[in-house]
């Protein structure tokens, strides 16, 4: 498939320019000209790149664009010139979908990691630019903190990380946004949320937590977001017949 195809077909389905992010949305690097075998990962990272030579792959999807996040000066000498300099010898384009990976309602991580827990009336919440990152289920019944953690340990393979149970010690309704989403509790309270589920926490939040009365349990940052670009595999070799392994290379955090 033409490169330039492909970039059509992610865009029209990630929709990019809908969020407000802080990194490149789509093609990072263009080393081909056309896509024959993709590998997607979660952070850009010298072994996902060694994955793709392995692979014999000609293009690389990522969560996490590492080197290219708003800010850096993404000048091609070190770390970042290295790994430049090997995408273009071994002919792999890059792509990176960081926010509309979260949000998207079909393949994101968030609503995934809804559908696994069993919530229903799943919708958005978390607005970043014109959509939504997080989303806001139920549970058919009200279950017991034990049983959520029972629940979210069988969703995640490594497990849950941190358990702050500060608030209603009966849950149905619950908040969702991986990696470090924990900013938006506040708006999960106002929403009649009776839990928080995200991947890592900032030193403040046990304390807001506390003071606020509210359930939050953190399961990892890389390990929220492997649904994204897993799917994302899955549904351009169904949809495209491209060829598309996802790589896992774990991250404790």
């Amino acid at each position: 498939m033409k490169l330039s195809d492909f970039s059509t077909w992610l865009n029209d389905l990630l929709v990019p320019q809908a969020f407000k992010d802080y990194c490149n949305n789509g093609l990072c690097v263009e080393a081909s000209d056309k896509v024959t075998r993709i590998v997607t990962g979660v952070s850009f990272r010298d072994r996902l790149i060694d994955a793709a030579i392995e692979e014999q792959a000609d293009c690389i999807i990522v969560h996490h664009p590492n080197g290219f996040w708003n800010g850096e000066n993404r000048v091609l000498v070190g770390k970042f010139g290295e790994r430049m300099r090997r995408l273009m010898q071994n002919g792999i384009s890059l792509y990176g979908y960081h926010l509309p990976l979260d949000g998207h309602m079909e393949v994101g991580n968030n609503v995934s990691i809804a559908r696994a827990m069993g919530l229903e009336k799943i919708e958005g919440f978390m607005q970043e630019g014109e959509r939504t990152i997080g989303v806001v289920g139920q549970f058919p019944t009200k279950v017991s903190r034990e049983a959520l953690l029972t629940c979210l340990n069988g969703v995640f393979e490594h497990g849950v990380q941190q358990s702050l149970f500060y608030g209603n010690g009966i849950i149905r309704k619950v908040a969702v946004c991986s990696g470090s989403g924990a900013s938006g509790i506040q708006e999960a309270i106002s929403l009649g949320c009776d839990a928080f589920v995200t991947g890592e926490i900032k030193e403040a939040v046990p304390i807001t937590c506390e003071e606020l009365g509210f359930n939050l349990v953190s399961c990892g940052h890389h390990r929220t977001e492997i649904f994204g670009v897993l799917n994302l595999a899955h549904k351009i070799q169904a949809e495209l017949g491209i060829p598309a392994k996802f790589v896992d290379i774990d991250n404790p955090v």
